[in-house]
Parts: C-alpha cells; structure tokens; sequence
C-alpha cells in the first residue's frame, strides 16, 4: 500500500518569502510533505460526547461529530487506520468491550510526583490560599452533575467492532506501542481544553515523541463573549500548536483527498 501523501501546515517566525523584512506581517505558514504508512497511523476522538452543559458549544459541536468527523472515521475504518475512541475515564468505561487488550489494570491517570514546594495546600489552592482558584458559582452543580452521570459519545461516532476505546493516555501509548503506530490524526472536543490538555491529548502523546497532525475543522474549542463571534480562541490554540511543534494540521477535506488517492 502506497502511504498517505500530506501537505501538513506548520507556523515558523520568519518572513516568508525569506528575502522580505523580519516583521510579523510576513509570517506565515509553511507546509510540509509528509507520506504516512496507514499501519503506522491511528485516528483518536478525543470527549466526542453527546451531552455538553453548554448549549451554544453542542450545538456546533454536534454538527462537526455529524458533518466532518463521521465522514473521516467512515473512511479511516474503510482504509485500515486504526480508530482510537478516547471519551474519558468515566464515558470509556461504558465501552470496556472495545478496550485494548490488558488494558484493565491502568484506567486512573497517573499523579503527579509529590514535592516539597510549593506547600501542598497552596499547589492545590485549599485552606488559607481558596482565594486564588476561580471557582463556579454551584448554581449549575445538579445540572453538571446529571450530564456527566449520563454522558456517552456522540451517536454519530459511536464505536464499532473494529475500534478502540481507550480511558488513559498509558493506554493509548500501550496500544500504539503493541501495533506499531507513529502517526496519530486527532479530531474531537475541546480545542482549548481536552484536545490539549487530556492525558491522551496533544500535549502529553506530543512529549512521548509522536508525530501529531490536527484536523482543524474538525474540532471546535468552548468559547467567551469577547471571542464567540469570530471562534477566535479555537483560532488562537490551533496557532498555538502548529507554532510550537505540538501539532501540523490539515483539512478534513485534504485528508479525505489524500485517502481517495490511494
């Protein structure tokens, strides 16, 4: 099998074309030529989930599971790319037929070491130090509560026989480690939290020496009043990743194509 021709898009601070004045209006993209083996490849799903409390992100949110990730997960299943459902702890143990082999034993997240300093109360912003943590105002708790009791993947990306379903960020390096896989395509919610900042999110599978490719359209961040109009904060960490080496990114539409082609 041919790999999978990409032209994946990077961010680097230099002008662009080089010969232009060092100034940040000539900074700009660059895009790089990547050819993936399709074994060496998964497609992860990151919180993918039905029910959300805030109604203005599940809404758009709902319709990237229906109008981009499905058409993207029927064709990696179709090509043979590994499909690796990753919907949280508590939402993947309503899945654990499809769980990786073995994978029973490290369902909790790893903790962080402990140390001497900062106090531990400070650190975790207790006791004298509560004023520093922004907290909710409870008003919603019941609410919060209900959805994540209840919460499962969306019904328009739900796991098939073929898929994974993993809880961990171990799990999935497990899984990888077990088939070989290099390259992970990831999609799913939410841009400026989970995507990121999960134990399988892009940060921390980036730190394990992966090579990370987001699909931009195919993922939205939880937005504010001052950048809801413009989606400007899923704009800003999609930056953010391709600025740092975390993540290239392409289309859905580019990675369809480029599976068509093959």
């Amino acid at each position: 099998m041919m790999p999978l021709q990409l032209s994946v898009r990077h961010i680097v601070h230099e002008p662009n074309p080089p010969h232009l004045p060092y100034r940040e209006e000539h900074f700009g993209y660059v895009h790089l030529p990547v050819g993936i083996p399709l074994e060496q490849a998964a497609l992860v799903l990151v919180d993918c989930w039905d029910r959300i409390i805030v109604e203005s992100f599940q809404g758009r949110a709902g319709r990237v599971c229906e109008e981009t990730i499905r058409p993207v997960l029927e064709a990696c299943r179709s090509a043979g790319i590994t499909v690796v459902h990753a919907p949280s702890p508590p939402v993947a143990e309503k899945f654990r037929q499809f769980w990786p082999r073995e994978a029973t034993d490290d369902k909790a997240p790893v903790p962080p070491p402990e140390q001497d300093w900062p106090p531990a109360d400070f650190a975790l912003r207790r006791g004298e130090w509560t004023h520093l943590q922004a907290r909710r105002s409870g008003l919603h708790q019941e609410q919060l509560d209900r959805i994540d009791r209840d919460r499962s993947i969306h019904r328009a990306v739900l796991p098939q026989a073929s898929d994974y379903v993993i809880a961990t960020g171990e799990q999935l390096h497990r899984l990888c480690t077990e088939r070989g896989i290099l390259y992970l395509f990831y999609v799913g919610f939410a841009t400026n939290i989970c995507v990121p900042d999960r134990d399988y999110g892009l940060r921390a599978m980036r730190e394990r020496g992966y090579a990370l490719v987001l699909l931009r359209d195919a993922t939205t961040g939880v937005e504010a009043r001052d950048t809801y109009p413009m989606l400007a904060a899923t704009s800003v960490m999609i930056h953010q990743f391709e600025l740092r080496d975390v993540a290239g990114t392409i289309t859905s539409d580019a990675f369809l194509e480029a599976l068509e082609g093959l």
